[in-house]
């Protein structure tokens, strides 16, 4: 007679007892798996307490179970320079999460936005702002603009260029207001009101680290300096003043 009356019972109100029951459990335990502690790490972009307040926030979230088998097993949420991120946990209490931001090397001005892009020209970004120590690339035509597609430009080549001059760029701390290629052949850093020709890519090490050197002289001065031709053998720079 009991097997005949529990057969009877839905299916339904058996599956929502079961939630019922595993939420009672989980507000039960949740002052044992409340986050504690968070460890952010490959941020640069954003500091940490941003990516805390990206990834965990507040509410139920905080809940150390809940947050990690909700990333492990669900789309993360989409945050603007950032391509992904991952949640770990380190105890009941603390978690890490680790950052995969976008490789930007420029950005360009598109339609009053920042069009951010990486090594191989691909856009990964449009935004109002300016990320620091990110230089801003002129000379650049395209005929299309699509975010995740890569820039139409006529020489694919210019990216490598680009790579290269921004990874110097970073290397010796020079933060130009803009680099342009207007082509390969002839290329300019502008850094305030001092325009400093680079020529083509030969010698551009040694170029950008004496321009490094030399950055201190150049903020209060006006016109071109000319390196097109520089190598560590050059004893004379000239600076050509605006009139």
């Amino acid at each position: 007679m009991n097997q005949k009356i529990r057969k009877k019972i839905p299916v339904k109100i058996i599956l929502a007892a079961a939630v019922l029951t595993g939420t009672a459990v989980l507000l039960l335990f949740a002052n044992f798996f409340y986050i504690k502690e968070v460890t952010v790490v490959g941020n640069d972009h954003y500091s940490n307490k941003e990516i805390v307040e990206f990834v965990v926030g507040d509410g139920y979230r905080r809940n150390t179970i809940y947050l990690y088998l909700n990333y492990k097993y669900r789309k993360h949420p989409d945050i603007p320079f950032v391509d992904d991120f991952e949640v770990s946990m380190n105890s009941l209490n603390s978690i890490t999460i680790r950052v995969y931001e976008k490789n930007i090397v420029g950005y360009v001005r598109y339609l009053g936005k920042n069009v951010y892009f990486d090594k191989d020209g691909i856009v990964v970004e449009s935004s109002d702002e300016e990320i620091e120590g990110v230089p801003m690339i002129t000379g650049l035509y395209f005929d299309q603009l699509a975010i995740y597609q890569s820039l139409n430009v006529e020489d694919s080549r210019i990216f490598d260029t680009i790579l290269q001059i921004t990874q110097l760029l970073t290397k010796y701390s020079l933060d130009p207001d803009e680099l342009h290629l207007g082509n390969l052949d002839d290329m300019y850093l502008q850094i305030g009101d001092v325009r400093v020709t680079l020529g083509s890519g030969d010698h551009m090490e040694e170029k950008i680290a004496r321009i490094k050197q030399l950055e201190p002289d150049l903020l209060d001065k006006s016109g071109t300096l000319d390196m097109k031709n520089y190598t560590d053998e050059s004893t004379h720079i000239s600076l050509e003043s605006n009139k």
